[in-house]
């Protein structure tokens, strides 16, 4: 059993290195140790996919508040517009 702060790195890692691919690659690799018969490792693979989630949600949640576009200038008072 990995301790959180090893699987938060390997999560990390994973989406460093294979971005928005990287719960699909993580993936794999669980379901190929599984048909390898390692189901422990293939264990810990499944939860570096739930911390790589985990990671996304609290980076979603960081800058769902933020504006998308920037706010549009409206003519500046005093200003004459032509």
């Amino acid at each position: 059993m990995l301790r959180h702060s090893e699987l938060r790195e390997a999560a990390q890692l994973m989406i460093r290195r294979h971005g928005t691919g990287a719960s699909i690659k993580a993936g794999f690799r669980a379901a190929s140790l599984m048909e390898s018969g390692d189901a422990g490792a293939a264990a810990i693979w499944v939860d570096i996919i739930s911390e790589i989630n985990r990671i996304r949600a609290e980076l979603r949640d960081h800058y769902s508040g933020l504006p998308l576009d920037p706010p549009i200038a409206g003519p500046e008072i005093g200003s004459q517009v032509a």
